[in-house]
């Protein structure tokens, strides 16, 4: 796993475009890891934005994949509603999505069919259960 994200990084920042997504017209621009990705390489972002479960407000985390077929399998999670955030690896897990990232894979998003996300943090769990630190409501857009 821990190749995988350099991996990722290197497919997607080659050729991007170096424009901010508030002066950029045009396909949306993210940075993962200082790293900008462009729509234009990356194809279309498919995301879903999330906020708190209870009271709904701004964006709190955005999950998300891209459309080339050649980036399948690699994702992404944006905080605080920005564009800036960290690569990610991707899959559909029975009905579920998750997003895996950090170190060693230290943290995951899980997207339940009903828009609800769940946080974990693994890297103070050692070999016991962990159930989720932070609940969201998400939406796809």
């Amino acid at each position: 796993m821990k190749y995988c994200v350099p991996l990722v990084l290197l497919i997607l920042s080659s050729g991007c475009a170096s424009s901010p997504l508030a002066v950029f017209r045009g396909p949306r621009t993210i940075t993962l890891a200082g790293k900008q990705i462009s729509e234009e390489k990356a194809g279309k972002f498919i995301s879903w934005t999330c906020s708190d479960f209870s009271d709904g407000g701004k964006t709190l985390v955005e999950v998300g994949t891209f459309s080339a077929k050649d980036l399948d399998g690699a994702g992404f999670v944006i905080y605080d509603g920005g564009n800036s955030g960290e690569p990610t690896m991707f899959q559909r897990k029975g009905i579920n999505l998750r997003w895996d990232w950090g170190p060693e894979g230290h943290f995951a998003f899980v997207l339940k069919p009903d828009g609800t996300g769940l946080f974990y943090d693994f890297s103070n769990a050692g070999r016991k259960e962990v159930t989720a630190n932070e609940v969201f409501k998400c939406k796809q857009h």
